[in-house]
């Protein structure tokens, strides 16, 4: 995630009046960053809404007095994040409470040239200061620095590791546990959403989805539960 901060000006915020965590949850989605490398698995940059609580841990700490005046800057600051289509997946280890996740070099990059993009992004809107939410996370003011400090910023804050802990990178709309498909040995729901193990056991949610989708899932969720469902009435109509 980044955050950019936007000062009183009709021409970079026009409602004066509104909150940054007034409106929409999520009101704006960019694909700039989706096929950079040709894959289709890169970067939906999106603007989330986010409360004072959970603005307050992202951040990095520095002092007192910074985050004092980050907290004031709130209502103006804006947020928003990279969201990759992941090619890796996980396993459950030793117990239903322990997963075992291990990103592929591909979604770290995805994720590093979605924040790039996110930065350059927030400055070219307007924003007087941006920066990113890690524990190590810096933040610019941009109409004080030079175009190569802007450069460098942009490069290293981009490029910082994503897998030692010191950025959090958070997991949404988990998919394909159960995948569906037509191969019992690849699969373990059939197109019509019911196990190939057990008989008369459906499954309509985003667990049978063949692969990840780089989006919200509600709508195909909702549609995959439809279809899973008018097929369960006509078994149940012929079993009459």
């Amino acid at each position: 995630m980044t955050s950019g901060y936007f000062p009183v000006a009709p021409e970079l915020w026009p409602e004066e009046h509104k909150k940054s965590y007034e409106g929409g949850i999520m009101t704006a989605m960019s694909t700039v960053a989706t096929d950079f490398n040709k894959s289709e698995y890169g970067a939906v940059i999106q603007t989330p809404s986010s409360h004072p609580g959970l603005f307050s841990i992202l951040m990095s700490w520095n002092s007192g007095t910074n985050i004092k005046d980050r907290m004031h800057k709130f209502s103006r600051t804006a947020h928003v994040f990279a969201l990759a289509r992941d090619q890796a997946s996980g396993t459950v280890v030793d117990s239903p409470n322990c997963i075992s996740y291990q990103m592929k070099d591909v979604d770290k990059d995805n994720l590093s040239k979605g924040i790039e993009k996110v930065l350059r992004i927030m400055a070219a809107a307007g924003a007087e200061e941006i920066g990113t939410h890690n524990n190590k996370g810096r933040s610019l003011k941009v109409k004080e620095v030079s175009y190569h400090e802007f450069e460098k910023f942009v490069n290293e804050e981009s490029s910082m590791s994503v897998t030692d802990l010191s950025t959090p990178v958070c997991s949404a709309h988990q998919m394909r546990s159960c995948r569906m498909g037509n191969n019992p040995k690849e699969s373990v729901m059939n197109q019509m959403g019911e196990t190939w193990e057990v008989e008369g056991l459906y499954l309509a949610d985003s667990s049978v989805f063949p692969t990840a989708l780089g989006v919200n899932p509600m709508v195909t969720i909702q549609a995959i539960a439809y279809c899973t469902a008018q097929h369960v009435l006509e078994v149940l109509k012929r079993k009459r």
